[in-house]
Order: structure tokens, then C-alpha cells, then sequence
């Protein structure tokens, strides 16, 4: 094998088709490495340490020093080992770029399209999910059509970029269709998808790291049976609870902390709800009629009853499904009376001084927004330490109703860091809360509900730009 006196150590989960792409990468390149099978229940310190940002595989440690996310890895071997095997990545900068775009497309909008057939619920929602897969493998059929120029594979003679990409879901693709009867790539709709699947299964690299597809079918099944034991037991629960089924709908903002808290209330108690996201420029008629005081989100519509205001909204949530799973607000009158106070401080005076950062016309007044920020900072660190009594919550063992209102924040929290610099949880200044912070976001009620901090972050770069142009355009009309 290539790539001899160099140290390439591969974390990875067996069943994972970003983890594969890294072995067909290295498969490809004929590079020897060593292989550390993770246990998502049970992580590593190694990979805890090697990826301290997602805590996930793939992780490729070479020399010492980690690299994270598969096609990040897949794009450093070729990089790193130019000579090795298969180059994997196009000579012209422009053929790059466009397998660059359609391996962005494939995680994008092929990965997506599968998560919707694994988790949904009816029989429309599946049939959504199988039309938007067999929309997005039409795409690919053309993309083959392009980068191919009529030869075997994505790279041409041999396999690229794309193919590792989009060779990394195959086992999934032949699991999928044994447990879903959903034959993606089909001779009559797609044979140039059809024709590479079947030239890609057959290469020897391929077949040496390629798990076995029965051990993913039966892992699949186990994981719909799981799913389906627990909607059902959910479902028992919210009937016993109400006295009959609950019409649970939301109206929220994506970008919002405060609808954000509501759906992490939701999320912590276990119960399902409607979510419908409004446009702000265009406010619908169920917003305004449902809010008519503020006219804005969250209002969370419950038996055809509208409630409003976040923190609201998440008290109520706490006292009319009491049994459901975690309880936000603590048993003691004092301590809820505290958590209370907590949530109100937190509104007051942490949202008060991001928009001073957000919205400061001058140095001096972004300034005072990040020393007012960091003042905030303290104080919730202190707040932390009397409400957790040593334990890993604001709300003691498990979470509570400081964390829900904290939480909301949390994503923003993430994009001031990248937009400001503004690093507000820092471990050698509030530990506290840095952990508190890292806890909070390893937990699946939270990732289940979680916006992308990367969105956030164009959103207010957009608003930004707008609010340029319109005060560019307003000093233009008064000249």
C-alpha cells in the first residue's frame, strides 16, 4: 500500500455513509491506516478531542493532527497524496468547481430526501419523501450525463470526486430498497445511474471497505420498530394526559430565538406539534387573528386556542401537559419564583445588549454592547451556580425552564462568535456556562429542533447588507 511512515488513523461508525467515504477515499488512494470503530453512546475521548465542534465521525488523524467532515477528508488525501492511487479531484479548476457543486448537492438535497422517508410518519409524508428522492436522482442522472462525457464513471475513466461522494450512500441505496422497496437508481428511469451503481459495486477497492447490506437492513429495521414503539407510547401518554387526542400547531420564525424556545419546550416534553413558519413581510391571517396585540411569533394554537409570547407559551406548555416527560418549572413556589426571574433577566438584559451589537451605528456603541454582553455573561454564571446547586442544568439533574429560555439564544450565540468575534461563554470566564453550553447542545430534544448557526449567520449578514443600501440610497435622495 501507498503512503508508507505516514501515520492515518480513521475514526469512524460502520454503518455511516459519510465515515465510507473516507474508506473509499483511502480504498481509491491504496493507503494503509489504522481503523477505530466509535460507539455513539459511548464516544472517545479521541474523538471528542479530535472533533471538538461536532463530536462525530469521520475524523482522519494524520500525523497527529485531525481533520473533520468526510469531504473535507476526501478532498486533504487527494491533496496530500497526489501521487497515490487515483486522483480523485479534476486538473481544470472549472470541472472542480462542478463536482465541488454536485457533491454539495448530493448531502444537500439527497440525504434530506432520505431522512424524510426513514422518519415519516403517514403515508403522504412518505410519498412526499420517494418523490422528492426520485426528483433529486433525476438531477444526478444529468449530472453523470455531464461530468462522465459518456465514459464509466463521474470522473471519467476512473472515479472522482463525485463518485466517492455519491459512492459513500450506495449500501444505503441497495438498504433502502430492500427495506422501502424504493429502487432509486432504475434502469428505466435512470440508466446512466443504474449502469454506474453496478460498475461501482464491482471494483475491488469498493468491495474491500463496503459494509454488509443485511447488517444495514436489519439495523434500519431496528431503527423503525424503535421509532414506532415510542410514537406509540407518545401517543398514549398525550391521550392519557388530555383526556383525547391534542391539536397541537405552532407559528414561528426559523431565524427567531423566541419561537425557538417554544419548539424546545415541545421538544423536552415529547409532544408533537404542527409547525407553520411565517413571513414576516407577509403575515398571515392566522398570525394576526391568533396575536392580534403584537401580531408576531410564536403563538402556539392548542385545541383551536391561541397562546402568545414565548415564555408564556412555555409555562403553559409546562402546566397543561404536566405528565409529559421533563418538567420545566421546579416544584417549590421560591424556586419557581427564582427560574422566573432568571427567564425576565435573560430577556432584558442579554437580548438588550445583543442589539446594541446588532444594531450600534458607531464603534463606541457596538463597544458598550459587548462589555454590557459580557457583564450579562457574569451574572448568568453566577445565576447558573445557585439555580444547578453543582449539577449540570439550570434546573438541576435535567433541564428546566432557565435552560428552555436560554436556549433559544443558543444558535445566536454560536453566529456572534463567527459574525463579532464575541465569544460570550468562555470557558476561562464563565466555565459554568461554556459547559453548560456543550451539555446542552449534545442533547437530542435540543438537536432535534436546532436551527443551522450557518443560516443564521447569512440571515443577518443579508440584513446587514440591506440596511447599507437603504441608508446609502437615503443619503443618495437628500445630496
Amino acid at each position: 500500500m501507498a503512503g508508507g511512515g505516514e501515520e492515518l488513523k480513521l475514526l469512524g461508525m460502520w454503518a455511516s455513509p459519510f465515515a465510507l467515504r473516507a474508506k473509499l477515499a483511502l480504498s481509491f488512494k491504496g493507503l494503509s491506516y489504522d481503523y477505530v470503530e466509535e460507539d455513539f453512546k459511548n464516544k472517545s475521548d479521541v474523538l471528542l478531542s479530535s472533533n471538538p465542534v461536532h463530536k462525530k465521525v469521520p475524523v482522519l488523524i494524520h500525523k497527529g493532527n485531525p481533520i473533520c467532515e468526510s469531504q473535507v477528508i476526501v478532498q486533504y488525501i487527494d491533496e496530500v497524496f497526489p501521487d497515490a492511487g487515483v486522483t480523485l479531484l479534476p486538473a481544470d479548476p472549472h470541472d472542480r468547481a462542478v463536482a465541488r457543486f454536485w457533491a454539495a448537492y448530493i448531502d444537500e438535497k439527497l440525504f434530506s430526501a432520505w431522512i424524510l422517508v426513514f422518519r415519516s410518519k403517514t403515508e403522504e409524508e412518505k410519498a412526499e419523501a420517494v418523490k422528492q428522492t426520485f426528483a433529486v436522482v433525476e438531477k444526478l442522472e444529468g449530472a453523470l450525463s455531464e461530468c462522465s462525457k459518456g465514459k464509466p464513471f463521474f470522473g471519467g475513466d476512473t472515479v472522482g470526486y463525485v463518485d466517492v461522494v455519491l459512492g459513500g450512500f450506495v449500501a444505503w441505496v441497495h438498504a433502502i430498497e430492500e427495506v422501502f422497496g424504493l429502487n432509486q437508481f432504475d434502469a428505466a428511469k435512470t440508466p446512466l445511474l443504474a449502469a454506474w451503481l453496478e460498475r461501482f459495486d464491482e471494483l475491488d477497492a469498493v468491495k474491500e471497505v463496503m459494509p454488509d447490506i443485511g447488517r444495514l437492513v436489519e439495523l434500519a429495521k431496528m431503527r423503525q420498530a424503535q421509532a414506532a414503539g415510542a410514537a406509540a407510547a407518545a401517543a398514549e401518554r398525550w391521550i392519557a394526559m388530555a383526556g383525547g387526542g391534542d391539536d397541537l400547531k405552532m407559528l414561528g420564525v426559523y431565524v427567531s430565538p423566541f419561537p425557538l424556545r417554544v419548539k424546545l419546550a415541545l421538544s423536552f416534553k415529547g409532544l408533537s406539534f404542527e409547525y407553520v413558519e411565517e413571513d414576516l413581510h407577509n403575515k398571515s391571517d392566522l398570525l394576526v387573528s391568533s396575536n392580534p396585540v403584537h401580531k408576531r411569533t410564536p403563538v402556539l394554537i392548542h385545541n383551536g386556542k391561541p397562546i402568545s409570547e414565548s415564555m408564556v407559551i412555555v409555562q403553559y406548555l409546562d402546566e397543561a401537559f404536566p405528565g409529559a416527560d421533563a418538567a420545566l418549572l421546579p416544584s417549590d413556589p421560591l424556586d419557581r419564583a427564582v427560574a422566573r426571574f432568571w427567564a425576565s433577566y435573560i430577556d432584558d438584559k442579554l437580548f438588550s445588549a445583543w442589539k446594541m451589537v446588532f444594531k450600534g451605528k458607531t464603534e463606541e456603541e457596538k463597544a458598550e454592547g459587548r462589555k454590557q454582553t459580557f457583564a450579562v455573561a457574569e451574572t448568568l454564571e453566577g445565576a447558573l451556580r445557585e439555580c444547578s446547586k453543582g449539577k449540570p442544568f439550570f434546573g438541576g439533574d435535567a433541564v428546566g425552564y432557565v435552560d428552555v429560555a436560554l436556549g433559544g439564544f443558543v444558535p445566536w450565540v454560536h453566529a456572534m462568535e463567527e459574525l463579532f468575534g464575541l465569544k460570550q461563554f468562555d470557558a476561562a470566564k464563565t466555565p459554568l456556562l461554556a459547559a453548560w453550553l456543550e451539555r446542552v447542545g449534545e442533547l437530542e430534544a435540543y438537536k432535534a429542533v436546532m436551527p443551522d448557526a450557518g443560516m443564521m449567520i447569512e440571515f443577518k449578514k443579508k440584513q446587514a447588507q440591506e440596511a447599507a443600501a437603504a441608508a446609502a440610497a437615503a443619503a443618495a435622495a437628500e445630496a
